[in-house]
């Protein structure tokens, strides 16, 4: 009896786990102004790319609970490296939400 209660936490736990949607990907902005797809992507291994962001240049990602840090190179006026932070409102197969400072966008997963 012990052992199939501690089976079936154990199955539950890695069955909620896998059910969890990943952030990796590729994310862009639907209601973007440009005829041109707008975000970035995720990898895998940490790093990241921007998508016809003008001069910003991701290079990386990691994501602290429910925390996405976004950190790469501004190319534009003032050239220097940045790390923005931003709260993972909503997460879903299809859809990323990120708030910063009272502002939020939703991506759509492509």
């Amino acid at each position: 009896m012990k052992r199939t209660v501690v089976f079936m936490s154990m199955a539950l736990t890695l069955t909620m786990m896998s059910c969890t949607p990943s952030v990796i990907g590729t994310w862009v902005d639907p209601n973007s102004s440009s005829n041109e797809d707008m975000g970035f992507t995720l990898y895998k291994d940490g790093s990241a790319s921007s998508i016809n962001m003008g001069y910003t240049d991701f290079k990386n990602w990691e994501k602290k609970g429910n925390l996405l840090i976004l950190k790469g190179f501004n190319s534009g006026t003032v050239k220097q490296d940045f790390s923005d932070t931003m709260k993972i409102e909503k997460l879903t197969d299809a859809e990323l939400t990120l708030s910063q400072n009272n502002y939020s966008l939703t991506y759509k997963r492509k």
